[in-house]
């Protein structure tokens, strides 16, 4: 549970920059939905299916570089902060394409996933060796 809290901005790091994705393609996302016609769309429609998901998607930027610094600072490598602000952010943009966006799921998208959840599993488990080594024992 440290390695949670120690590594949470990477986490929040990487959900920003997944949200950041998720809002960047919305209004394309709607427009392809054909929600609006260009006839009946109002000002305020157009605003508000185009305006607020690209401001959304700015707040979720400025968000993810915010705790993507204070998980470097955080952190005693930066290989490990950059390595699971990177790797939720590919499993949220996954899973946010397959549910909303409707993206095929693929053996190869699969694959990678699981390589993805793979090399998590070998960083965290080599950072709980690494910090086991550490401590000093104690002699009575």
């Amino acid at each position: 549970m440290e390695s949670l809290a120690k590594y949470r901005y990477s986490l929040v790091a990487g959900a920003f920059a997944a949200g950041g994705s998720f809002f960047g393609k919305l209004p394309s996302h709607l427009d392809a939905q054909k929600l609006l016609y260009a006839s009946e769309s109002s000002y305020w429609e157009t605003i508000l299916l185009r305006a607020v998901p690209l401001a959304l998607m700015l707040v979720c930027n400025v968000s993810n570089l915010r705790c993507f610094l204070k998980a470097l600072q955080m952190t005693e490598q930066t290989l490990t902060c950059v390595v699971l602000t990177a790797a939720s952010n590919y499993l949220l943009s996954f899973v946010l394409g397959a549910l909303v966006y409707r993206e095929p799921l693929t053996a190869v998208s699969g694959l990678g996933i699981l390589l993805i959840l793979t090399g998590l599993w070998f960083l965290c488990d080599a950072g709980a060796v690494e910090g086991n080594q550490k401590k000093p024992e104690k002699k009575d």
